[in-house]
């Protein structure tokens, strides 16, 4: 029993002292850099910027992105919209948003991943840095401003990834997803900032190098989050990531348990991916930071699969006529549940006001941090142990597509 002892000590502490780095970081991040940003100025030269968006069944969406993107201020850009094979009338709508906006216009006649159709947009791209947007999302004006601006600041800048917001919060998991980005989301990109490696871009939003994605072979086409495949690489190319949090753009997330489900799944199942692909190269790379990012998110597999093993101990050693076992067992899942939940609410509180300039009303959203710390470890105990198997029988080459989840209903 001395091992289930440990064990269950491992499953209480490590989301704690996890939680406690991110917030540690978060931190100092704010402090150090976040609160000390200089005013945004628009007359300040800056190169043009070629936006990309890869959709894929998007008929209901693309429009008010294009419209978006196209009367933005930035002075210098172009669009760039590659139609990935859809099966609906994306395409009609997109040839009919070309005679009002003047973007170039891909049309793949087979569906072959968001990859795949990115690597064909840069591929014709005018400028030096691309602009990776999602077809269901819409950029604040500033946004590109500050993206491009860190380039002109920092050395040797691969990508820059933004902040991310909800625009569906009608729902329970509308609700419970805009604490998620506003807080740990948030919380983790600050910390790892911090850390010198941010684990991902954001796919929905991120400005890049071209220098930089050339340099990295360009997007994964069989990797099935190519966003994380190419923040690793970058990783491995001596290139740097940075978050730019004063850049908001707003997204529609899934409002469905299954929908959120299969989107997880497939978080889950690249982030691993990424693990066994790059891990021998990463210990290559002798770099103590590196090392840290892999540490936590391998460690956090282990703990994935610890409660899995915890759980099956527990059945296997259930007496049903022993009371004296299920009061022991209950009392101590209550009181690390308790202990769990009320020092993660504290530290998301944080993190929660802390991004609370960007979108103030989040705060009203407290009240669902109760929901949070058992909805973030849960879900990702259960799309992690679902997503091995995926991970482990990856078809090197093949193209990785996939279907979006389901389209909440915006808020406007």
């Amino acid at each position: 029993m001395q091992i289930i002892y440990y064990l269950s000590s491992f499953l209480l502490y490590y989301p704690l002292v996890l939680s406690l780095f991110w917030l540690i970081g978060a931190l100092f991040y704010y402090f150090l850099i976040e609160r000390k940003k200089a005013t945004l100025d628009y007359e300040r030269p800056r190169e043009g910027i070629t936006f990309i968006i890869s959709c894929f069944n998007e008929a209901e969406t693309i429009a008010e992105t294009v419209t978006n993107i196209s009367t933005l201020s930035y002075p210098k850009k172009e669009l760039i919209v590659i139609n990935d094979g859809s099966q609906d009338d994306t395409a009609a709508v997109l040839l009919k948003l070309n005679e009002v906006y003047p973007f170039k216009f891909i049309d793949l006649k087979q569906n072959q991943g968001k990859a795949n159709a990115l690597n064909s947009g840069v591929k014709i791209a005018k400028y030096n840095y691309i602009m990776c947007v999602d077809a269901d999302t819409t950029i604040d004006d500033p946004a590109p401003y500050y993206m491009i601006d860190n380039f002109y600041t920092y050395e040797n800048i691969g990508a820059v990834t933004g902040n991310p917001r909800i625009r569906n919060k009608r729902s329970l998991l509308g609700k419970i997803q805009t604490v998620e980005f506003a807080s740990i989301i948030g919380g983790i990109k600050r910390a790892q900032s911090m850390n010198g490696y941010i684990n991902t871009i954001s796919g929905v939003f991120t400005l890049l190098s071209k220098k930089a994605l050339e340099d990295c072979n360009l997007w994964d086409i069989d990797m099935v989050t190519e966003d994380i495949a190419l923040s690793w690489k970058m990783h491995l190319h001596n290139y740097v990531i940075a978050y730019e949090p004063h850049a908001l753009c707003w997204m529609i997330v899934p409002e469905t348990l299954r929908g959120l489900l299969k989107q997880r799944l497939r978080w889950a199942q690249g982030n691993q991916e990424v693990l066994v692909r790059d891990f021998t190269k990463v210990l290559k790379k002798k770099s103590i930071p590196f090392w840290f990012l892999f540490a936590e998110q391998l460690i956090s597999l282990i703990w994935v699969f610890s409660i899995v093993f915890s759980i099956i101990f527990l059945l296997l050693n259930l007496n049903f006529l022993d009371y004296y076992f299920y009061e022991e067992t209950l009392n101590i899942i209550l009181a690390s549940s308790f202990v769990l939940i009320t020092v993660n609410i504290i530290l998301f509180s944080a993190q929660l006001f802390i991004d609370s300039r960007y979108e103030r009303k989040n705060m009203f959203y407290f009240l669902f941090l109760s929901w949070y710390p058992i909805f973030y470890w849960a879900i990702n105990a259960v799309t992690n142990v679902f997503a091995l198997p995926k991970a482990l029988k990856r078809e090197k080459g093949a193209y990785a597509t996939w279907k979006s989840p389901d389209r909440g209903k915006v808020q406007r």
